[in-house]
């Protein structure tokens, strides 16, 4: 016998010792990761939102790196004039990012491994949603065809939209513990729904408010009627934990979103959610829709087989009817929520509810169609396999036929035709981020178009001046006396800047440009200028530990004591 048949006979030998639903899941974990795999051929995917966000995550590595656990101010953007965008966009990602890159030792490795574990973690977390209602084989090929839905790989490989990449490898867990908290009212169910809301929110917002609805409309669907209120009871009670687990983020956000320009001053015209619905405009010029609409007809090519499910012959011989026609009729109800909220014949609730505006993107509810539309074509399976074998095989055909023609568009537009970043490109492209302007949006109300420019770190008029020290979020300098004067500093006015000389307090105020600006006292002077949060960061940051210490207490089981002996 040769080594490869004994290699063959060994392989095969494991293969069987296994129980089907562990090689189903290590072959969706293997789909998972070759689906990424053109990243270790080609190099990594960039456009402009790749900065972005690396504008977050390089100064996020060095705040950890120097003990700073949560970061509250960008002090590098803008040419070192900072801005408070920690304070608003969700952190889990970058913390993410920043402990692979601890691991990795370099940014280019790190991020490919970051992305690779999001696509194997989306498809885990669909399959673990469809297992409620399947095998673990159509559960499996729910995740493979999630882990290739056109929508899903364009937010990789294409729009670099790689914190709702992440956020959509987290909700489907969301789903998935909505459904098991309907069935079974578990402590760990709640739990686990807890930790997924949770984790969701300080992931991506936008996707948050979305999948917050489709959530709510789920559950509606799914609970027994007969159970109701104590399932409401438990869904009430695993919002309220995720919500106290990620305070630590939102109660920040809501609180000081009135301090940053957001969209309330000169809002940017691509962002305007009346311009971003699928099928409002075929133009081209607008390159947003245009491209979701071929997306829409991608998503439909590959799953509209599923429309079998119609059919009340599905499940037959083998399947039972009863047992899936709930779970389908709730998923097919979601799906058509997804498609009508994306799309401009919900304009009225859209004008109406302002949470889903700053969503922005109304196609981002392709993001959740993506997650059902896997399930119910692997429901629908097991009907196409008995089609396949009678008179109506062509039928199967021409649906094999639409689904490779969405796969080869997929592979051919939206994977092949990436801009690919090499590892030296990758690190150039790092390298230009720090001190670059930053998203219009993160200013803070305060800044003036143009944006001011200084040459020194302070402006004091003709008073000595010498930087002792100059940190993120804490700035040392000394100045010599001299007439009472202003002092210009490189930084821009937030509410949390904190200004002193020895024990005094000094006044601060922003210039007609935006940037802070300290009345200074006659006399030579030790001038401290600190970020300083404020109580109700400590109290918010308290309750997220009391929360995630709740949620572990909620997955801990009790041991149960062993009952006594009986005596003869």
């Amino acid at each position: 016998m040769t080594a490869r048949s004994l290699s063959l006979s060994a392989t095969r030998s494991f293969a069987s010792s296994l129980s089907p639903e562990t090689r189903h899941l290590i072959i969706l974990v293997l789909v998972a990761l070759a689906i990424m795999a053109p990243t270790l051929v080609w190099g990594i995917p960039s456009n402009h939102d790749l900065s972005n966000h690396f504008r977050f995550a390089l100064p996020f590595y060095d705040a950890l790196r120097s003990g700073h656990f949560y970061p509250g101010w960008l002090a590098d953007a803008n040419h070192g004039f900072g801005d408070a965008s920690f304070r608003f966009y969700p952190p889990a990602l970058y913390y993410l990012l920043a402990l692979t890159r601890t691991l990795a030792g370099n940014w280019y490795a790190a991020t490919i491994i970051t992305f690779s574990g999001l696509s194997v973690l989306g498809a885990v977390g669909v399959y673990f949603w469809a297992r409620e209602f399947g095998s673990s084989e159509l559960a499996m090929w729910s995740g493979i065809l999630y882990a290739v839905a056109p929508y899903h790989l364009n937010q990789f490989f294409q729009a670099l939209m790689l914190a709702e990449f992440a956020g959509a490898a987290v909700l489907p867990f969301a789903f998935a513990f909505t459904e098991r908290v309907c069935k079974r009212r578990r402590k760990r169910d709640v739990a686990g729904l807890a930790a997924a809301f949770a984790v969701l929110i300080l992931t991506h917002l936008p996707l948050a408010v979305l999948g917050s609805i489709a959530l709510a409309v789920y559950a509606l669907l799914r609970i027994d009627r007969k159970t109701r209120s104590a399932t409401l009871l438990c869904l009430a009670s695993s919002v309220a934990l995720g919500l106290a687990a990620s305070a630590c983020y939102w109660t920040t956000m809501l609180i000081e979103l009135k301090w940053i320009r957001a969209d309330n001053l000169n809002p940017e015209p691509s962002v305007d959610y009346r311009k971003n619905f699928v099928l409002s405009s075929f133009s081209p010029e607008y390159l947003n829709v245009w491209w979701m609409n071929i997306l829409l007809l991608g998503t439909v090519a590959m799953f509209w087989p599923a429309l079998a499910l119609l059919s009340r012959k599905v499940y037959a011989s083998g399947h039972s009817q009863n047992y899936a026609s709930k779970p389908i009729k709730a998923l097919a109800v979601v799906l058509l929520l997804t498609i009508f909220m994306a799309t401009p014949a919900s304009r009225p609730l859209w004008n109406l509810i302002h949470p889903l505006q700053e969503t922005q993107f109304p196609w981002r509810w392709l993001s959740i169609t993506s997650m059902i539309c896997p399930i119910l074509l692997a429901l629908a399976i097991p009907f196409w396999a008995r089609l396949a074998k009678g008179k109506k095989r062509p039928l199967v055909m021409i649906a094999l036929g639409t689904v490779a023609i969405s796969l080869a568009f997929s592979a051919g537009h939206i994977v092949r035709e990436a801009t690919w970043l090499t590892p030296a490109q990758f690190e150039q492209t790092l390298s230009s981020i720090p001190g670059s302007p930053s998203v219009y949006q993160w200013l803070p109300v305060w800044v003036h178009d143009p944006l001011p420019n200084m040459t020194a770190a302070v402006e004091a008029g003709d008073r000595q001046l010498t930087i002792k020290s100059w940190e993120p979020e804490r700035r040392v300098f000394h100045l010599s006396a001299g007439a009472a004067t202003d002092a210009r500093v490189q930084t821009f006015f937030y509410p949390h800047w904190k200004a002193r000389a020895e024990d005094q307090a000094l006044a601060i105020h922003p210039d007609q440009d935006g940037a802070l600006v300290i009345a200074l006292p006659r006399e030579a002077a030790t001038i401290t200028l600190e970020f300083r949060e404020p109580k109700r960061v400590k109290y918010a940051a308290g309750l997220t530990l009391i929360g995630w210490v709740l949620i572990g207490g909620l997955l801990l089981k009790r041991r149960t004591r062993n009952p006594p002996p009986l005596s003869d």
